[in-house]
């Protein structure tokens, strides 16, 4: 439980840490629905897309968990690109952005797994998504609805009374396209928190406490 409220405690001093997040004036016949959530990352399936992990200086190495990190570097660098992940998005406030999460993910980490990352992202609106099921690829494809965008950052090492933790602190835009959301659009950012060099969902961590805990917080505004 203290490594849980930890994590619980960390992010509550960064979102205090951070500037409110505001849209521009409100302009006339423009709704602004303001929303938060949560990104639950599946990890039975994950990542659907391994990417490719290359090492500048080093030698491109496996553990028993099949995690890459990189050996014998006189850089420190592990560069990142095209990995796909899916998660679970929820949002208590609007099911418009409630459903399956699809990411790409590319990273530039130095010695201490630190670095910018970027990507594209999906949401597919839907009921019922389980982070701890498989990915539910049919009903995804068949959807008519999805939101689709990019998102960038840093992810930071920081140690927590000697705690390892990796914060990577996003940017998030977005279109929908199709049914209710379609022409809407989305901006926000999300704090996503690790707990390995490599980023992986807490279910693959010897931390038991972690289980249930989201791997990551969001926060935004759709505007229609």
């Amino acid at each position: 439980m203290k490594t849980k409220a930890t994590f619980l405690l960390n992010i509550g001093l960064l979102l205090l840490s951070l500037p409110a997040f505001a849209g521009p004036p409100a302009d006339a016949g423009v709704t602004r629905t303001q929303i938060e959530g949560f990104d639950n990352w599946a990890w039975m399936d994950n990542p659907l897309s391994p990417g490719t992990v290359t090492c500048p200086g080093g030698e491109l190495m496996f553990n028993e968990f099949l995690i890459p990190y990189c050996a014998n570097s006189t850089t420190g660098l592990l560069h990142l690109r095209d990995a796909v992940l899916w998660s679970c998005m929820t949002s208590d406030d609007d099911p418009r952005i409630t459903g399956v999460g699809l990411f790409t993910f590319n990273g530039n980490f130095d010695a201490d797994s630190s670095g910018p990352v970027w990507g594209k992202w999906t949401i597919v609106p839907m009921v019922g998504c389980n982070k701890d099921g498989l990915y539910p690829e049919e009903q995804v494809m068949s959807s008519t609805m999805s939101w689709h965008g990019t998102w960038n950052g840093q992810r930071m090492f920081y140690s927590d009374n000697g705690l390892p933790v990796w914060i990577g602190d996003l940017n998030i835009v977005g279109r929908g396209n199709g049914g209710d959301i379609d022409g809407l659009h989305f901006m926000g950012m999300e704090l996503a928190t690790t707990y390995s060099p490599f980023p992986i969902p807490y279910e693959l961590l010897p931390i038991p406490e972690l289980r249930d805990v989201p791997e990551g917080y969001f926060t935004g505004e759709i505007k229609e």
